[in-house]
This record gives C-alpha cells, structure tokens and sequence, in this order.
C-alpha cells in the first residue's frame, strides 16, 4: 500500500511540477540581469500556470529571490526602498515583444512574509494557492523555497480559520483560503476569480487544505468536525469574535501596506499605465483607451 504524503511533500511534488522550459526565455533573461550568484530561485504563480485560469491576454508572472540586496540594484532608488514593503515589482520585455511581471526580494524576507510573522497578505496570500518553482540553483535552495511555499499555505489555513462562521464546511474553508489575498488587498478582480482558482488545481487543494485545516484543529481545537467534513466552532464566543476581529485588523492593514506600495511600483516600472489598464480589460473585460 502506498504510504500517505506529508503536507510538505505534497507542496513539493506540485512545485516541482513546473511549466520551466515553456518560460525559459523569461527566466533565462532574470538569471542573466541578475546572475546565478545572486539569485536563490524563481517561483512562477497565477494564472498561466492553468489554462483553467489563462487567457489570451494573460502574461507570466514570477517571484525572485536574491540571496541579499548588495549586487543587485543598479538604481539608488531602487537600493534605499528595498527593506520596506517588499517585494519590488519589474516589468520585463524580450526582444520577442514577450512579457512578464516579476516580484523580487531577499531569501530573509521571504521566509519571513511566507510565515506566521508575515507583514501583511500580499506575499502569503500568492503563495497560499498553487506556485511552480521553475528554477533554483542547487538542491539545498530548492529545500529552502519549498518550505517556505509550505509555510505560506499552512499559515493562510491559520488565518482563515480565526475568521470562519460558526459554522462551515470544507468547500467554504478551501476557497475562503484562496480568497484571503484578495480580501487584504485593492486589487482589480473579476468576481468568477476564486471558483476558477480552485477549479483550475482542486485535487491539490483538497489534499492540502482539509489536511492543514485538522492539523490547526488538533494544535487549537477552535472547531470540531461533525459528519460530512461539516465543521462548529466551539471557541468561546467572546475569543471567537477576537479572533474575527484580529484578522479584520491584519487585512485592513494589508490594504493599506498594498496602497503605500504603489509608488515603489511607479518607481520600478515604466510603462505601468499600460500595464495597469491590460489588467482591467483581461479580468473585467473592459477596454480603456486613454486620451494623450
């Protein structure tokens, strides 16, 4: 009988199920601006990694992660703004005419924001879905980033479950946990976004979440499970609502850190007008056309 995988090897086995050869182009380009020496890995997330999620105007986007800040800003303004609110945000263009979005920020502050003392939601709330890690440059940084990928997950589970009703079920838990990064942040969505999320890797979702979900229980029996993965909440009512209101806390602050961003991305990216309003027609279907 085959034994049952750990949550970290099913995190794993999903990240190392990467799309790399068909984003090459990209990563070969961030390894050369960057250099190897530099660099720790290269996570690729959202919605070209299914074509549940793709579509015709859907560009790849990536998380890089340097070994530190010192050889890698060429721009003092990029170098002063690097500690605060990571991660700094790139838009990146091959001869091709392809592009991407890339994240990038230091191994130490994203083992920090893909863990219980993150910051606010925009880091763990990417890496609380399905991510594929499409380059790394040896085996012990490849171990490094995929722990931090489990540890996204099973603290988004930690979180969501403070907020959940008194009464609930897995269905409700598995896309509430998909939904917290969108919760904590201004973002421009379509509203079909979570369903088609979990749609697009639900035989993952419900091998990790439920499993993360009962781990967090057995930890701080917040919950029991009744028949039907059905769940009641039997926290004390006053620490319930504690606990509701901490996390209405934590995702106002995470807006408000999202908004204190954009100015870092006005400073690192060119043409974010362009870009800003690709992404309203890609997930509202509504195309602007700006006067000069």
């Amino acid at each position: 009988m085959k034994a049952k995988m750990s949550i970290h090897d099913l995190v794993r086995d999903r990240c190392l199920d990467s799309p790399a050869d068909a984003v090459k182009d990209f990563t070969n380009a961030i390894r050369k601006t960057y250099g190897d020496e530099n660099l720790i890995g290269i996570f690729m997330y959202g919605s070209m990694l299914s074509q549940v999620t793709s579509t015709s105007t859907s560009f790849p986007d990536f998380f890089v992660i340097t070994d530190g800040y010192k050889n890698i800003f060429k721009r003092w303004s990029h170098k002063i703004t690097a500690q605060a609110l990571p991660p700094h945000i790139f838009h990146l263009q091959l001869d091709s005419g392809k592009h991407c979005k890339y994240n990038l920020l230091s191994l130490e502050q994203f083992e920090q924001e893909t863990s219980e003392e993150a910051a606010d939601i925009y880091i763990l709330g990417r890496f609380g879905k399905r991510v594929a890690l499409v380059w790394w440059r040896d085996e012990s940084a490849c171990d490094k980033l995929v722990a931090c990928s489990a540890s996204a997950m099973d603290a988004v589970a930690g979180l969501t479950l403070r907020g959940m009703p008194d009464e609930f079920d897995l269905d409700l838990f598995m896309l509430s946990c998909l939904n917290i990064s969108y919760e904590g942040e201004t973002r421009v969505e379509a509203a079909s976004k979570v369903g088609k999320l979990f749609a697009s890797e639900e035989v993952f979702y419900r091998k990790v979440y439920p499993a993360l979900l009962r781990r967090h229980l057995q930890a701080q029996p917040l919950a029991v499970e009744n028949p039907k993965n059905s769940f009641r909440r039997i926290d004390p009512p006053k620490q319930r609502e504690k606990a509701r209101k901490e996390l209405a806390s934590f995702l106002k602050k995470s807006r408000m850190r999202g908004v204190l961003r954009w100015p870092k991305f006005l400073l690192t990216v060119e043409d974010w007008v362009d870009i800003i309003l690709a992404k309203i027609e890609r997930t509202q279907g509504i195309r602007i056309e700006p006067s000069p």
